[in-house]
Formats: structure tokens, sequence, C-alpha cells
């Protein structure tokens, strides 16, 4: 919904602004600028008192870089439509400028993702998911491509290069297209997966979007080219429409039906009933007579039982009789004189034995609840740690992250593990590695300020 929004801003914003922007760029770029710097010092701050629509519907267009993208679209579609079309006229004149507008405002997106991502890929690669590897590295390599193509946009420099050299850099563009979708399929389709709201619509959208665009601006190439176009109308909208079923098909969410289990329950036995005949009985008594008293207590408790389940006739209460009175005599022959005599222990002299005072146990952390925090993977996460004992009795928090989503998967699974384990020392949630390890390290920095 945010890269809707952001669409509809761009185009509107290109069709209204064109002149002005034509007329006076640097104005445009300077605001681009602030906008940048806003970008940055937002996302790095304190968000859990900005309302949530605020942070995901106007801030979220230049924090997650959707309107940023939204102008690359403006950009790349303009030179996907026919020559002389109304798009062409209305656009081309300030394509350039838009081009700029958008690197700056990606520069905002990137750095501030960036100083998570970027230093958590060349300083700790292992905390991160493959996801997000991937889409760091697709980011720098995007950015390789677009500064010396933002740097080339401007009059100045154009003027000065050779034409044919100009044209041939500016048409690596078109990688730096292809590797913004994939940068955000690669981010997406996990979340779609995950089945979070809102995540398959988007994929679908860009998808339209992207591939649609591709779809487009290969036909231009092949009228351009002089080739026959004919088919090519059919042709590229079954190959579109095939690209879109694909990708749908492959970010629809995974559902496991395999049935949970819970161990805790105990297991169930079939119990089958069937009568007890006379020889039975008498063996059964015959050897419980002949064991010791040990055995015979603990066979005669779990013949009772058996007997009382399986047989369900009169014979049951005559049979655990017996097989009382049978125990009750071997216990009486077990305490006769003669065996408390073979067990006599010898005698000890009277000595006077001094009780030992117990000892006051030593607890390392002092009982209280203790708050900490650590940087997730664009905000705080706090937490309150309760101790009772040694023992962690509760975890509370929040994040100020500007997408919660990551920290609210994140707590119920790390925080349970970390109190059955009682250790800071647990397994991340994936899809929310940052967010996981910033609970861990702010519990464990709670921990070490309430040690004794």
């Amino acid at each position: 919904m945010v890269f809707l929004i952001a669409l509809i801003l761009a185009f509107a914003f290109a069709a209204l602004c064109s002149r002005a922007l034509k007329k006076h760029p640097y104005i445009f770029y300077f605001a681009a600028v602030i906008l940048t710097v806003f970008t940055v010092i937002y996302s790095g701050s304190n968000l859990r008192s900005v309302p949530a629509f605020v942070n995901t519907y106007i801030a979220g267009l230049f924090t997650r870089g959707a309107f940023a993208t939204a102008l690359w679209c403006v950009v790349m579609w303009t030179g996907a439509m026919p020559n002389g079309s109304a798009v062409i006229k209305k656009f081309m004149p300030v394509r350039g400028e838009l081009s700029i507008l958008a690197a700056i405002l990606t520069l905002g997106h990137n750095i501030g993702f960036g100083r998570t991502y970027f230093v958590g890929l060349f300083t700790d690669a292992g905390k991160m998911n493959t996801s997000q590897i991937v889409a760091s590295v697709l980011t720098i390599v995007m950015l390789i491509i677009m500064i010396p193509l933002t740097v080339m946009s401007f009059p100045q420099v154009r003027r000065k290069m050779n034409a044919k050299l100009w044209k041939k850099i500016q048409r690596t563009a078109y990688i730096f297209y292809g590797l913004i979708y994939i940068h955000v399929m690669v981010l997406t389709v996990p979340m779609a997966r995950a089945g979070r709201e809102g995540y398959f619509f988007s994929i679908i959208l860009y998808s339209i979007v992207f591939l649609g665009y591709a779809v487009c601006r290969i036909r231009k190439w092949c009228i351009v080219r002089k080739k026959s176009g004919k088919m090519t109308n059919p042709v590229c909208a079954v190959i579109f429409a095939a690209l879109i079923a694909a990708v749908a098909n492959s970010s629809k969410k995974e559902v496991s039906s395999a049935i949970p289990v819970n161990n805790n329950k105990p297991v169930p036995v079939t119990v089958v009933s069937s009568p007890v005949t006379e020889s039975e009985v008498t063996t059964l008594i015959t050897t419980v007579a002949a064991t010791s008293t040990s055995s015979v207590t603990s066979v005669s408790t779990e013949a009772a039982t058996e007997i009382s389940v399986t047989s369900g006739v009169t014979e049951t209460e005559e049979i655990t009789v017996a097989v009382s009175e049978e125990t009750h005599q071997n216990e009486e022959t077990a305490d006769s004189p003669a065996q408390e005599e073979q067990h006599e222990e010898p005698e000890i002299n009277d000595v006077p034995v001094q009780e030992e005072e117990p000892q006051e146990p030593v607890y390392i952390y002092k009982n209280g609840t203790y708050s900490a925090s650590a940087y997730g993977y664009d905000g705080e996460i706090h937490v309150s740690v309760t101790i009772e004992n040694d023992v962690i009795t509760s975890i509370t928090g929040y994040s100020d992250e500007s997408d919660t989503w990551y920290y609210e998967s994140a707590q119920g699974s790390v925080i349970s593990q970390i109190i059955a384990s009682q250790s800071t020392s647990v397994d991340a949630y994936s899809g929310a590695t940052y967010s996981s390890n910033a609970i861990m390290s702010a519990v464990q920095s709670a921990l070490d300020s309430a040690r004794n």
C-alpha cells in the first residue's frame, strides 16, 4: 500500500511540477537533501511516540525508499513509452532532473538502513540471514551504478562528455532498474510467505510495474530496430502474464499440514479386556508368594491394578484380597525378631552431634527489576528484566524501530527461550535477526547491572 501511494504521488509530482523543476532544479535538489537528512535522523530516533499511521504512510514513504523508487519508476517508464506519446512529451524534458531527485532520496534510505546492514555485513555477517546479506550486496552494487549515472545527469557534466560514450554508460541504468526489483523481491517474498499482511499485494504491484516496464521496453526496442511489430503486442502480453503468474505463485504463503505434538500429554494406551481364568489366578498368587518382600509389594500392586482394569468381575476383589493377605504375611515375617537380629547394627557410643547451622545461599544477582536497551535493525529495543533469587521470572519490552513487526515477531520466541534456559545465548528468530540479537544484548546488559 505504501508503494502504491508513492507511485500516485510521484506521477502527480512529475506532472504538476515539471515546468518548475526544469526552470529551478537546484531548489528541488536542496529540498531533496533536506528530506534525506530528515530520513537519516528519523530512522535513528525514538519512534515509539510517533503514531503508527505517520510512521508508516508519511515518514515511511522516505525511510523505506518508497517515494524514491516511485520516482525511478517515472524515469524508466518514460523511456519505455512510444516516441511522440503524451507521456514522452511531458516527462522526457525533466527525466534527468527526476533521476537526480530520485538518487538523492535513495541515499537517505540507504544511509538509514546501511548503518545497520552495511556495518553488519562487514563486521558480523553471521548474525544476518540470507535475505539481508543478498539485499545488502545488491544495494552496494546499485550504489556503484547509481552514483556515476547521477553525476553524469547534471547538464554541466553531460556537455563535457562524448555523446556516444555518455549514452553507452547510461544504458547501465537497465541493470540498476532490474536490481531494484530483485532487491525488493529478496526482502518482500519471505515476508509474504510468513503471512505478513500486505506483502503479497506489494509483490504483485512491484511485479506489474517492473516486469511491465521490461515488456514495454523490449517491445519499443523491437519497433526501433524495425522488426515486425505485428506479433509484438500479443507476445509481450503473454510473456508479461506468465511472469506475473510465476512471481505470484512463488510468493504464496506455505501452509504446513503437520500436526503439532504436545509432549506434556500422556500417551494413550489401549487396554484390551479379557476374562481371567482360574489357572491364571492360581499362577499369579503362587508367583507373588514366592517372591521377596520388595518384589511382592511391587508385583501385588501392579497385578491388582491390571486385574481390576481388565476383568471387571467380582473375582477381582477376591484376588486383590488374597494378594494383600499374602503381602501382609510376608511383611510380618520380615518384621520378626529373627530378621531384626540379622540386620541389627553395631552399637555406636553416645556422642553428642552438633547440628550445622544452614548457610544462607549466595546469589549472583540482586532481586528486583532492571532495565536496559540495545540497538536493533534501525532503532533501540528496551527491556525490563525481573530477577528473584537468581531466577529470571519475567521479561517485558518495547521497540523504537520504524517497523515494529520485527520486534513483535522476535520477542515471543527469544524471550520464552531466555526464561526457559535462564541464558541469553538462544536462537534468533528467522527473519528478525537484528531485533532478536538486540533483545539478547539488552537482557544481558540488564543482568550485568543486577550483579552483586
